[in-house]
Order: structure tokens, then C-alpha cells, then sequence
């Protein structure tokens, strides 16, 4: 109980003295940021509750090679920090959706704008907040052995009281305060789980002999299944649906530092921080996986481990680890959310001329709305495994819009509008189709999840190119102000070469440091 009236008092504090803000700083850091602090915050945005549960279900099914369904997007991890951070850092806009009026021109843009607002801010943003909701709860559920229904209230009700204090004025030193929460508790957690199996060598040991296939790193030719699977991964997945161009709630991290350098440095720490994380993740999961009870949930193993073998005395520090990841990346997809609706739509079209205060009080509504809209949501979702897999497949194809807008000219917002469109609409259709062919997606030696990617990335590539020769161009003037902002062909090149390399390397030094952990 001390532990948690400590963690509501520093929160309350950093709440009571950052609570006299303007309206801006809701959504956006007004003052320069050191690029470390920003860096830490941009960590614990990615690293979310679900990433432990997401790598426990796929090493319990599949083994480590079913990783790769996370891993690919690896390879252009680092385009965003190197090519667009830096842009993005000196366009220096509330959001990010204010781009599309920056860039394009015409009926399309407003439509295009208008679209995003509530789309992306309302429909995207709850089902990404879905994902926390039930990851949280599933560790309530566990922790104090509750309902399903009961833990996904509580979720609900904390990220209900979170929203109602959710400004950018105290984000970083909320986020700098729950990544040492985390990092204690994961240090407390790896210590009990390596007690409770002996170490993590005695760990691979056992599951080499019980279970050798869960330590392969790669499918074996055998598994044609997740051979198929990983070309998919590599070959569509890593561009088609994770190599955006660092718009979302990360824009408001590049743009603290308030420099070029400051906006690069910012988005690699994550990058370093990540592999380690990686490395923590498997080691704690195959450790997990000693004295296994029969019938277990895979996604649940590594949570009930933790919680059976560390001290009560020290759980409550376990919980509020959790909770840190938590509301931490709620809170920052809560906010990206927000900011759409109040700065893109409401203050943009609905109410252009109200007081600074009534736009502050607003956002905070729309933070509590999207918080219920996505309990509603999590209410029907089995698994985090499925969920992941169809905010894939209704981004397939939609990734290189983003990235060829900033450098082909005539992509227009007809052309990123008709991507987002379609997308969802071939995923849709595609749920149709696999029922009425289902003996042969059950034959096939593709999954369905494989066959959706392929498709979808097929089709709404093919909609969006056609579209962008069927529409008019951007006017003269608007293109003319948006290359002002943007690097010598040469060194856009150039700053691709080097994102890649790094992604190649990053992914490659990942690779080799896990064949060394699993021997």
C-alpha cells in the first residue's frame, strides 16, 4: 500500500505544479526539451504493456522464430529518426495532421484533413488504446483475481481519471517517473524469474530438450507454414505497413529538442533502448516457461510468473511497473488522438472563435470519450495476437503514401485519402472472401493473415497510384513553399542509405545477440 500512496503523491505533485497551462501546451512540448528526456519518453511510448504479452503468446506458439512478425519493421527503424525527425523538427506544427494543409492544396486537402481528424483521432487512436486496455487488464485480472469483465472496468475507469489530467505540460517528467518505475520493476522481476527456473541457461537447457523448436531463430524448412510467413514479413509487411514517416504521437517528441541534431538524437535512443529490451523480453519468457502448468494461455505465461514468484511484499512495485507502461503510452496516444479532433476539426471547422480555455476543457472531454470508446472496444477483442494483425492489414499498403508525399509531387491528398479508404475496404471485403473460400485458405500453406497482407497491399497500392493520375496536381505555389523545407535530392538519398544501413545493422546485431543468449 506505501508504494502506491507514494506513486499518487509524486503524480498528484507533478500534476499540482504544471496545472497552469494555455492551450498549446495540452498537445505539445512549448519549451526546449533536452534530447535524452524526450528520447526516454519516445521509449516508453513504444514499449508498451502488450509487448510482453505479444512476445510471450508468439514464443509459446511458434517459438522464437514467430518473433518476426514484430522484428521486421527493424529494417526501416531508423528512417524516421535520420530522414523525417528532422523535417518534422523544423516544420514544428501542433500536429501532425496539419501537414496535409502544409503539402497539399485544393477541395482534397480540407477533405483529406477533415477525414484524419476523426478518423486516425477518433476510430485509429481507440483501437490503439484498445490494446493497452486489455493488455493492463488481463495483468488486473491476474493480480487480483478478478473477472475478465471486472479487470477491463477498472482499466477503463483509471485511464478515465488519467485523461482528465493529460497535458503535454507534465508529460515528460511523468514519463521520466514511470521509466524508472519500469526499469526497477523489470530488474526485480528478472531477478525472481531466475530464481524461480534456475537461471536462464538451466531454462534453455530444459526447453532444448523438451521443446527444441521453440529456440529456433528461424523456421525450419520443414515448417513451410513460417518459412512462407517470413517471406511475407520481409518481402510486403516491413514496408507495407510499419515504415511511416514518424507522424503521430512521436512528432511532439522531435519537435521538443528544438534542433536538427536534438530530433535525430531522440529518435535512436528508443532504437538502442529496444534491443536491450528485446534481449530482456525472450530471456524473461523462456524463463517463464519452466514447471509450465498444462492448458496455459501463452500470452499470459511470462504476467502469472512473475506475480507467482515475486515476494508480495514487492508486487505492488511489479503492478505499478506495469501500469507505467501502461498509461504512459495511453496517455500519449490518448493525447495524439485528442489534438486531432480539438485543433484539426473542432477548433478548425466547428467552433473557429472560442476562448483558449474552452478549446482546454474540450480536448480533456474528447480524452475521456476516446477512453470509453475504447473500453467498448476491448469488450470483443480475443487476443492481442489478432487484434495487431488487423491494424496491419487495414494499414497494408498505406505506409508508402506517406513516405512518397514529402518527395514525389504529385501524390496529392486524393492520393493518400484513397490508400486509407481502400485499405480498410479490401480488409473488410477480404473477411468476406475467406469465408466463402475457407477450405482453401485452410489448405493453403499461407495463412489467411499472409494472403491479407499480400492482397490488400496489392490492391490498395494499385487504387491509390491510379487515383493520383486521375486527380489534379497541388498548385504551383503550395509545392514551391513545400520544397523550401526539404533537403538537396543528394542528401535525401544519402539520408536514406544511412537509415537503412542502420536498420540492416540494428536488426542484424539483434539477430546475433539472441543466437548468442539461446546458444
Amino acid at each position: 500500500m506505501l508504494f502506491y500512496i507514494l506513486y499518487i503523491i509524486i503524480i498528484f505533485l507533478i500534476w499540482y505544479l504544471n496545472r497552469k497551462t494555455d492551450f498549446v501546451s495540452v498537445f505539445r512540448s512549448t519549451e526546449k526539451t533536452s534530447w535524452l528526456v524526450a528520447g526516454l519518453s519516445m521509449f516508453m511510448l513504444f514499449a508498451s504493456t502488450d509487448s510482453a504479452q505479444m512476445y510471450s503468446g508468439l514464443i509459446y506458439e511458434k517459438g522464437i522464430s514467430g518473433l518476426w512478425l514484430l522484428w521486421v519493421g527493424m529494417l526501416s527503424t531508423a528512417v524516421v529518426p535520420i530522414v523525417f525527425a528532422p523535417l518534422w523538427a523544423k516544420l514544428d506544427f501542433i500536429t501532425d495532421n496539419q501537414f496535409v494543409l502544409f503539402r497539399f492544396s485544393g477541395k482534397g486537402a480540407k477533405v483529406l484533413h477533415q477525414f484524419r481528424a476523426l478518423y486516425v483521432g477518433g476510430i485509429v487512436v481507440a483501437f490503439s488504446l484498445s490494446f493497452q486496455t486489455i493488455a493492463f487488464s488481463r495483468i488486473l485480472q491476474i493480480f487480483f483475481d478478478i473477472s475478465v469483465k471486472q479487470s477491463l472496468l477498472v482499466t477503463g475507469g483509471l485511464l478515465s481519471l488519467f485523461a482528465l489530467k493529460n497535458s503535454f505540460a507534465n508529460k515528460f517528467k511523468t514519463d521520466i517517473f514511470h521509466a524508472i518505475i519500469y526499469f526497477i520493476s523489470v530488474a526485480v522481476s528478472f531477478y525472481f524469474l531466475s530464481e524461480y527456473s534456475g537461471g536462464l541457461s538451466t531454462a534453455i537447457n530444459d526447453i532444448r530438450q523438451s521443446a527444441p523448436d521453440k529456440l529456433s531463430l528461424f523456421p525450419s524448412s520443414e515448417n513451410k507454414e513460417l518459412l512462407y510467413a517470413l517471406f511475407v514479413y520481409l518481402g510486403i509487411q516491413w514496408w507495407s505497413t510499419s515504415l511511416f514517416d514518424g507522424g503521430g504521437p512521436e512528432m511532439a517528441r522531435y519537435t521538443a529538442p528544438g534542433t536538427r541534431w536534438g530530433a535525430i538524437k531522440v529518435g535512436l535512443t528508443p532504437i538502442v533502448l529496444n534491443i536491450m529490451v528485446i534481449l530482456v523480453l525472450i530471456s524473461m519468457t523462456l524463463m517463464s516457461f519452466v514447471h509450465l502448468p498444462p492448458n496455459q494461455e501463452g500470452e499470459l505465461i511470462m504476467i502469472e510468473a512473475i506475480f507467482k514468484n515475486v515476494p508480495n511484499s514487492l508486487t505492488p512495485i511489479i503492478l505499478l511497473g506495469f501500469f507505467a507502461l501502461f498509461i504512459t503510452t495511453a496517455e500519449s496516444v490518448m493525447n495524439w488522438g485528442a489534438s486531432f479532433i480539438t485543433v484539426d476539426f473542432y477548433k478548425g471547422y466547428i467552433a473557429k472563435d472560442k476562448s483558449k480555455s474552452h478549446y482546454k476543457r474540450f480536448s480533456f472531454f474528447v480524452m475521456l470519450l476516446l477512453s470509453v470508446f475504447s473500453l467498448v472496444i476491448s469488450f470483443y477483442i480475443d487476443s492481442l495476437e489478432s487484434l495487431i494483425k488487423i491494424v496491419f492489414s487495414i494499414s497494408a499498403g498505406v505506409a508508402p503514401v506517406f513516405i512518397l508525399r514529402w518527395f514525389w509531387m504529385r501524390v496529392n491528398a486524393w492520393s493518400q485519402l484513397a490508400a486509407m479508404l481502400s485499405s480498410g475496404v479490401y480488409t473488410l471485403l477480404f473477411y468476406l472472401v475467406q469465408d466463402y473460400f475457407q477450405t482453401f485458405f485452410e489448405q493453403s500453406v499461407l495463412h489467411a493473415y499472409e494472403w491479407r497482407m499480400i492482397i490488400v497491399t496489392v490492391l490498395t497500392t494499385i487504387t491509390w497510384i491510379v487515383v493520383t493520375f486521375l486527380t489534379p496536381k497541388d498548385d504551383r505555389i503550395t509545392i514551391e513553399r513545400f520544397r523550401k523545407i526539404l533537403p538537396s535530392t543528394h542528401e535525401i538519398i544519402k539520408s536514406f542509405a544511412i537509415a537503412f544501413l542502420i536498420g540492416i545493422i540494428v536488426l542484424s546485431t539483434t539477430v546475433l545477440l539472441i543466437i548468442l543468449l539461446v546458444g
